[in-house]
């Protein structure tokens, strides 16, 4: 305990030590909004579907192995389809990113309106917020777009 943050409180003769309480904006905890809530959840459904298309793929020819399907037709349909749906993925988690940064930024804005004043720690944690929010995505995105990478990988090992 520093001696600067102790105040000293005579009450009826005593001598009463009290020591002077701060917050640490650090350290605080927020509840994330509803429409982050449903981001996250839309961020999972991505990683599943891009994981169940990767699956797919193995399930077909194994990775890491010579393929046995490389004059089949069907295998290459499965790539192409893969592929076109990942890049479509990809767009679709930056879209989403950016209702949200839009929707939040919106928000944020018309509670800014209401007050009369506002606090450098308020803007902070809108900033956190996005960060935190472009972060997933960009995470997201990358997941989606190794694995297309690896699925155009493949459709180019194949003959034409």
């Amino acid at each position: 305990m520093q001696w600067s943050a102790l105040v000293v409180s005579w009450v009826m003769g005593g001598c009463m030590l009290q020591e002077s309480v701060g917050w640490d904006p650090q350290h605080l905890i927020r509840e994330p909004s509803t429409s982050f809530k449903v981001y996250v959840l839309f961020l999972m459904v991505v990683c599943g579907a891009t994981s169940i298309k990767l699956i797919r793929i193995w399930r077909a020819a194994p990775p890491f192995r010579p393929s046995r399907r490389v004059n089949d037709p069907n295998y290459l349909k499965l790539l192409r389809t893969s592929c076109r749906s990942l890049s479509h993925w990809i767009g679709c988690t930056f879209l989403g990113w950016g209702i949200l940064a839009a929707t939040t930024l919106y928000d944020f804005c018309n509670g800014m309106m209401m007050e009369k004043t506002t606090e450098r720690a308020v803007i902070l944690f809108m900033l956190r917020d996005f960060s935190t929010a472009l972060s997933m995505a960009l995470w997201v995105a990358l997941f989606v777009f190794m694995v297309r990478w690896h699925v155009i990988a493949r459709i180019e090992r194949l003959p034409d």
